[in-house]
């Protein structure tokens, strides 16, 4: 169920999805309908370039809005410590820095953030693949692995925000024991994380490991009946049903909703829905496992979703 409701006299909002490659700035009017979009590559040689850069798209969209004193949502990848506003990223360098309120002190304005996966899932919890249902849980399956979790359309963070962080989970041992996968550090610090053969580049050295050769996500994708990719995805999808177990245990969503690159891959919905009614529990409701109504556009729908002024729980 959503908890956003579109309120015609509340005007226009900005969201922008920060990644480790590009910058998306989007004009979103008061029903959250897209308006104007562009985007830039991210700055990543020095903090002062990149807030720099992310004042520029303000400033744009503030100019496109006829509003100077436009709200706008920001989705960061890695974490922000709610009592400090610290950025923790390992892709940008923002990392150590409080990014809101530099930002926020440079540009004017209420400007927010959040975490990336965290806005995704907000935004498809209200009015998107997740509307309707109560539970959503935003599983990212891109260059790296995260999620967030939506209750009634709204986030919830816990004490550290940590609520989403699945790429963080322990491998299956079993399964590693029986494709004879490798145990990989995580950028996190911990090794065998599931983010690192669940991940995009995970795709890739499951590839490796299964054909000797050094492939990628998309190629592997690209050609899903080559017997090497056929044992790739197969292995792939019996290692993220497992995440997705894991996640129905934890949470209990009544929908998991799939972002990111690796939910671009065809059916990717369909496999993985079968390969969780194979391991999960007996009688048990399966969640609904939906690719996203707005694609790669839902995190800056879903920062702007904070800027709108959406509340959340912690």
């Amino acid at each position: 169920m959503s908890s956003f409701t579109p309120d015609p006299c509340a005007g226009w909002v900005g969201g922008i999805d920060l990644g480790g490659t590009k910058i998306e700035a989007v004009l979103f009017d008061s029903a959250l309908s897209r308006k104007t979009l562009r985007r830039r590559i991210t700055p990543r040689d020095n903090y002062s370039d990149l807030l720099d850069a992310l004042a520029e798209e303000v400033a744009w969209l503030r100019s496109q809005s006829g509003r100077p004193d436009l709200p706008v949502g920001i989705g960061v990848p890695g974490l922000i410590n709610r009592q400090t506003g610290i950025s923790v990223t390992a892709n940008l360098p923002a990392n150590g820095h409080p990014l809101a309120q530099d930002l926020a002190q440079k540009a004017g304005g209420k400007i927010v953030a959040a975490n990336d996966c965290k806005c995704f899932t907000l935004s498809e919890a209200n009015g998107g693949a997740g509307e309707g249902h109560e539970h959503v849980f935003g599983l990212i399956l891109g260059t790296g692995l995260g999620g967030g979790y939506c209750l009634n359309g709204q986030l919830i963070l816990g004490r550290n925000d940590l609520p989403g962080e699945v790429g963080h989970y322990g491998l299956p041992a079993y399964l590693v024991a029986t494709h004879q996968l490798p145990l990989l550090p995580c950028g996190c610090g911990r090794v065998g994380c599931v983010e690192t053969l669940i991940s995009g580049t995970g795709i890739a050295q499951i590839a490796k490991t299964v054909t000797g050769i050094a492939l990628s996500a998309e190629q592997v994708a690209a050609d899903p009946s080559e017997p090497g990719n056929v044992k790739t995805l197969q292995i792939w999808s019996e290692l993220t049903a497992e995440l997705l177990h894991t996640i129905q245990l934890h949470l209990d969503p009544d929908c998991i909703v799939l972002g990111g690159g690796l939910s671009n891959i065809d059916e990717v919905d369909i496999i993985l829905s079968k390969a969780l009614d194979r391991i999960a529990l007996p009688s048990v409701r399966r969640p609904a496992i939906v690719k996203p109504a707005f694609g790669d556009s839902s995190g800056s729908r879903g920062a702007a979703l904070l800027a709108y002024g959406l509340t959340r729980k912690d």
